[in-house]
């Protein structure tokens, strides 16, 4: 049995390096080269702000984030802070990360477009349009909760450390071993037909770690279930085969979600919460701090419905057509991926439209992956059916011989049938799973269909390429510009905070009570860089335990005024903004950026907003 199986084992690792499967895997690898060497000069070169700067700490020391907490992603980049220690400091590593798991989704991109019909060229250029966004049209979408405006959204996650990336990339390779899957299980091979439900079980180890990344990846399972059972109606009779992928799933998630008690236990040098309970470890996990941001995701869905092809149109633009052919094509020749893509897609648009953040495009990603899958395959199947069409018409009048482009037609050749597969398409389909069948028709046509497939692509390559320089611009310099590699404020910023004393620092000893935004860049400078640890920096995350507020800023502020120096960071609205703490407090400017310094209570005080507690 052993014997056999490392048999089985060495036959399948020689058909992985074989001449099909590298061959197909050609046009994936440029995709992610070309993404990796177009986004590189664009990469943030240091630490930011926000959940980036909160990544760029996390990671790197294998701390937990806030909720869920994504320890696939915090795993990760704690990984890839190791590998990839030669290129840079942790925060430009965690930034490196990304482009990364950019050049993985547009690599799968290109593989799925390749996979589905067989043009490599098409399949190339679909992954640089879905980078690039050549024909991108500023678009502002209102939803009942929000508003989202386009902008080239892959390329602009891809600067920096988000974890919606790895999403991305998660998203696409379980569309890759899906329809691996499909096309072993349903194929004619009796050997392929015996392995295909290995896939399956890896397709459930993959989801597993999407799971714990991202709570996007828990609005999955219908569009996998409903392909699944598309494609093996009996499968719920194979227990084996559910038990299996079961136990991979949650074998899975039990390993990653275990990354969160044990390191909070082992006092990590940065613990959102108090994962190390289990009521703190559910409060991060299932993200009680956020349950009121879901807004009646059943209502007004023909308001948000037409709000989402607004946003698609405007991130497609004219492509919107190719997409609509790709759609309608595949309702006839890919019902079963159309299931899988669409419900995949419409679940996620739901949520993101009903769902209350502060940057809610970055939740539209799976959804404009989708289209741009059908992009691709709509200008794939475009060329294929003119060149059908012309058969038929070729027939239709008697013509019996075309001279340009190989077009001449065999004396004797059988007319087709019907539609077929491209024979172009053949070769490259062979890349992940067997040919498909080709009609004499399409053989004759193969010239000519690879070179209005090359043309094609070109003509799209170099729209990308077009807009490159714009890419590659400063954000916010010209529309469409997403380059941080020239955006250092931040970084400046937390290196003047946590200098020492004596070169215009923060004090010895020193409290700063601070907001989410600055916090996260500073504790980058305390916990990766190790800079200034005899100050105290308060976030209002370390105020509230499992979702209960105890203490409030102004408690902070007595509690440390006379015995340390007290310095905040606070924006102007709110009852804990500067407008209504500097009613009771003697608050004076500092010349660090942002910072004041707390000095005393004021002897009289002003009265503070009636809608706000007296404190």
């Amino acid at each position: 049995m052993a014997g056999e199986r490392l048999r089985e084992l060495g036959a399948d690792l020689r058909r992985l390096a074989g001449p099909d499967v590298l061959r197909a895997a050609a046009a994936p690898a440029v995709g992610a080269i070309l993404t990796l060497v177009l986004v590189a000069p664009t990469l943030a070169t240091g630490v930011l702000s926000w959940d980036t700067a909160e990544f760029q700490t996390v990671g790197p020391v294998l701390g937990t984030g806030h909720p869920t907490g994504y320890p696939s992603y915090v795993i990760l980049g704690w990984l890839a802070s190791i590998v990839l220690q030669p290129f840079g400091e942790p925060a430009y590593r965690m930034n490196l990360l990304q482009a990364v798991l950019a050049a993985v989704a547009v690599a799968s991109t290109v593989g799925i477009v390749q996979y589905l019909t067989g043009m490599r060229w098409v399949a190339l250029a679909t992954g640089l349009l879905f980078l690039a966004m050549p024909t991108l049209s500023t678009t502002t979408a209102s939803f009942p909760v929000s508003q989202v405006t386009t902008t080239p959204l892959l390329w602009q996650l891809a600067t920096h450390a988000d974890y919606h990336m790895l999403h991305l990339a998660l998203v696409a390779l379980l569309f890759v071993l899906l329809l691996i899957w499909e096309r072993w299980r349903t194929g004619d091979d009796p050997d392929k037909r015996r392995l295909a439900d290995r896939w399956l079980g890896v397709a459930a180890i993959v989801y597993g770690i999407a799971f714990a990344n991202h709570g996007l990846a828990w609005l999955l399972p219908p569009a996998i279930g409903l392909f699944v059972l598309a494609v093996a109606p009996r499968v719920m009779l194979q227990w084996r085969l559910i038990i299996a992928c079961l136990i991979g799933f949650g074998v899975t998630i039990v390993i990653l979600y275990a990354e969160l008690p044990l390191r909070a236990a082992m006092n990590a040098p940065i613990v959102y919460g108090h994962p190390d309970t289990w009521s703190g470890f559910l409060y991060v996990v299932l993200a009680q701090q956020f349950g009121g941001s879901l807004v009646d995701p059943w209502g007004n869905l023909g308001l948000k419905f037409a709000s989402v092809m607004d946003l698609i149109s405007g991130w497609l633009g004219p492509l919107s057509y190719l997409a609509i052919i790709g759609f309608g094509t595949s309702l006839v020749r890919r019902p079963r991926f159309v299931l899988l893509s669409l419900v995949a897609a419409a679940a996620t648009a739901l949520f993101a439209a009903s769902y209350v953040n502060a940057e809610i495009d970055r939740y539209f990603l799976v959804p404009l992956f989708v289209a741009f899958l059908y992009v691709g395959l709509g200008l794939a199947d475009a060329i294929w059916s003119s060149f059908w069409l012309v058969g038929i018409v070729a027939r239709w009048v008697g013509l019996r011989g075309l001279p340009a482009f190989g077009w001449a037609e065999p004396a004797g050749a059988a007319e087709p049938a019907g539609a077929a597969e491209p024979a172009g398409a053949a070769e490259p389909a062979a890349a992940i799973g067997p040919r498909g069948p080709a009609l004499e028709w399409a053989d004759r046509y193969r010239p000519a269909i690879q070179a209005v497939e090359i043309v094609a692509a070109l003509v799209l390559v170099v729209a990308c390429l077009n807009v490159v320089p714009v890419r590659q611009s400063p954000q916010g310099s010209e529309p469409g510009s997403v380059s941080l590699a020239g955006q250092t404020a931040d970084e400046t910023w937390m290196l003047a905070v946590l200098a020492p004393p004596d070169q215009g620092g923060l004090p010895a000893n020193a409290v700063l009570v601070s907001w989410w935004s600055a916090s996260t860049t500073l504790w980058y400078g305390q916990r990766v860089e190790h800079l200034r640890p005899d100050v105290t920096i308060v976030d209002d995350s370390d105020r509230v335990d499992n979702g209960v507020v105890t203490e409030q800023v102004w408690d902070v502020y007595d509690e440390f005024l006379g015995r340390r120096p007290v310095f905040t960071d606070r924006l102007q609205g709110g009852c804990d903004g500067l407008e209504e703490l500097s009613k009771r407090f003697e608050i004076e400017p500092t010349d660090l950026s942002n910072i004041e310094r707390v000095v005393s209570r004021l002897a009289d005080p002003l009265p503070v907003d009636p809608g706000c507690p007296d404190f």
